[in-house]
């Protein structure tokens, strides 16, 4: 999708959906702006961009949605962006998903089980656990298997990002108060500059107005990490050096 159709459609947010506005339609919040005080500002040269849990198991309980849909149209804008810089930044995607049906990594009863107990038993192979189709990276981009809620929970996100001497991350996925806001926090202590785009995060289930935006307006900006439009993402990145890694 163009970036301004993608534009257009979020003008939605400024007009009533179904009797309510769109800043209400759960989970989903893009009707504010927190700017980092320099309006012109760039990611630099050592920069990483990652996209969290964009796995059809998850993004499948929202896409039928108007906002899962913006959701959805906002993140693949974002990837195509990247994927046109020259030369590209690394990207890096998670994925959930166990060693084997035995979910060796989590055990039957532990609470990130069941958390994730709509992804089943799911394995590398399983269909809920695979890239949602509209996000599809390029050979260059690395896909981590993950079984936390953090990035870097058992993979090689941290050993990878200190020896491309990354210093700025930019994230996006789903969803908002899970991978979002654990990966911020982690990143943020180990010294990273944070970014995350407000279009390109969720919250599930459909039962949770609220969170998102108390998130994006109250928790992340304490940090503080900086809360960008994906017109800002995408003007920061075209503004950024060619990427060194």
């Amino acid at each position: 999708m163009k970036l301004t159709t993608l534009v257009s459609l979020m003008a939605l947010c400024l007009s009533p959906v179904n009797g309510q506005d769109a800043t209400t339609e759960p989970g989903y919040d893009t009707c504010f702006t927190t700017l980092p005080s320099n309006s012109t500002f760039s990611f630099g040269t050592h920069y990483a961009v990652l996209n969290l849990d964009l796995i059809t198991g998850l993004v499948g309980a929202i896409n039928t949605t108007a906002s899962g849909q913006l959701f959805i149209s906002s993140i693949a804008t974002w990837i195509a962006a990247v994927h046109a810089q020259s030369p590209p930044p690394l990207s890096i995607f998670t994925r959930i998903y166990f060693s084997n049906a035995y979910r060796p990594e989590i055990g039957p009863t532990t609470p990130f089980g069941i958390t994730v107990a709509s992804l089943g038993n799911a394995t590398s192979e399983s269909p809920q656990s695979q890239l949602y189709p509209s996000f599809v990276p390029s050979e260059m981009d690395v896909v981590l298997q993950k079984s936390r809620y953090y990035a870097g929970a058992g993979n090689g996100l941290e050993e990878i990002l200190s020896s491309q001497r990354i210093d700025t991350v930019i994230l996006s996925g789903i969803r908002t108060s899970g991978v979002i806001l654990s990966t911020a926090y982690r990143l943020f202590d180990l010294n990273y500059n944070v970014y995350v785009i407000t279009n390109n995060t969720i919250e599930t289930p459909s039962d949770s107005p609220g969170i998102d935006a108390a998130i994006k307006q109250g928790i992340l900006p304490k940090f503080p990490a900086n809360v960008i439009t994906l017109e800002q993402a995408i003007a920061a990145l075209n503004r950024s050096g060619p990427a060194v890694y």
